[in-house]
């Protein structure tokens, strides 16, 4: 009678595992942001950023922004790093913001190469993804800042 008890146990066990894990992010968050900058992917000082003055620089619609949670590097002139997780309004909200995200990652790159191309290449690896309605930008390095974010809760 032992003998089919254990397989039976481990079969149970391993199917209520597998039921578990189902859950994937649907959304950032502040807590995202947090964590990005625990992880150590950014250097030197960052400062946080207002969410009205972050949505002007982005050139958002602050109607459709129901939060931002944005950091900086204190001196963009060495730095290009940045975080930031825009929460809006709806999907149409969150495509502009996506656009605006990459138009500003591109922007910086021109500006960089001028001022700071040793920052070019962050910025060229910079992370812009959506999930649902929020928006996250990266700009750090690379490998810790994709490990960072691939580890979110």
């Amino acid at each position: 009678m032992k003998k089919w008890m254990i397989p039976t146990v481990m079969t149970v066990l391993l199917l209520l595992s597998g039921c578990g894990g189902g859950s994937e992010k649907s959304a950032y968050t502040a807590d995202d942001v947090a964590a990005l900058l625990d992880a150590g992917a950014f250097t030197g000082d960052m400062e946080q950023v207002d969410g009205t003055v972050a949505a002007s620089l982005f050139g958002l619609d602050a109607d459709t922004v129901e939060e931002i949670t944005c950091y900086m590097a204190t001196n963009s002139s060495v730095s290009a790093d940045e975080v930031a997780v825009f929460v809006l309004t709806d999907d149409e909200a969150a495509t502009a913001a996506e656009s605006a995200c990459q138009a500003h990652v591109e922007s910086r790159i021109e500006s960089s190469a001028m001022y700071c191309p040793d920052q070019v290449p962050k910025l060229e690896d910079a992370v812009i993804s959506r999930l649902g309605n929020t928006v996250l930008l990266a700009v750090g390095e690379t490998e810790t800042l994709n490990r960072a974010i691939e580890s979110l809760p």
